[in-house]
């Protein structure tokens, strides 16, 4: 299943993602891939928002990985593996054991470079740059993003069936 909605502010995305957090669960594993500047981190700290979280939640650039306490009693896992070359470095920063604890909910930016790894259902999403037929010169475009969700299985169908229930704006969604 394929979910696609526009965003057309930051302000949108962060609000898609807090909106996103209703839906989610402990164990969820979710990998966002995207352009540079895409809005991943946005998303994210709107769902970090939607779980009770009041911290800032930035991009782990530099520190890789973020692990906040929710007020659900679980925690959001914020991994950055831009920086990161291959399978190895991903491997000794410890992501596994935040992959296979059930109180954790993990969101991977550049998680596209692990995917092949991780043998538990995962959703996927992808935040691109949606630019009008004027190009890199139309700046103002320049906020919009296509967020596309990607699902391969029934786990995730059902959850995204659920997220689009709950959004009120329906000409967003196009399968």
């Amino acid at each position: 299943m394929q979910l696609k909605i526009t965003s057309n502010s930051a302000v949108f995305t962060k609000n898609l993602g807090k909106n996103f957090s209703k839906i989610i669960s402990n164990g969820d594993i979710i990998l966002f891939s995207g352009e540079l500047g895409g809005g991943k981190t946005t998303f994210i700290s709107g769902l970090a928002e939607g779980l009770g979280i009041r911290e800032n939640v930035s991009s782990p650039s530099f520190t890789i990985l973020n692990v906040y306490n929710t007020h659900r009693k679980n925690k959001l896992v914020h991994a950055d593996f831009y920086r990161l070359e291959n399978i190895e470095d991903i491997a000794e920063i410890g992501i596994e054991d935040y992959l296979y604890d059930n109180r954790a909910i993990v969101c991977m930016e550049w998680g596209d470079k692990i995917r092949k790894y991780i043998d538990r259902d995962c959703l996927e999403v992808e935040i691109s740059y949606l630019l009008a037929d004027g190009g890199n010169d139309n700046l103002d475009n320049l906020d919009r993003r296509l967020v596309t969700f990607k699902s391969f299985s029934q786990h995730w169908d059902n959850k995204l069936t659920k997220f689009m229930a709950r959004f009120k704006y329906d000409e967003y969604f196009r399968d």
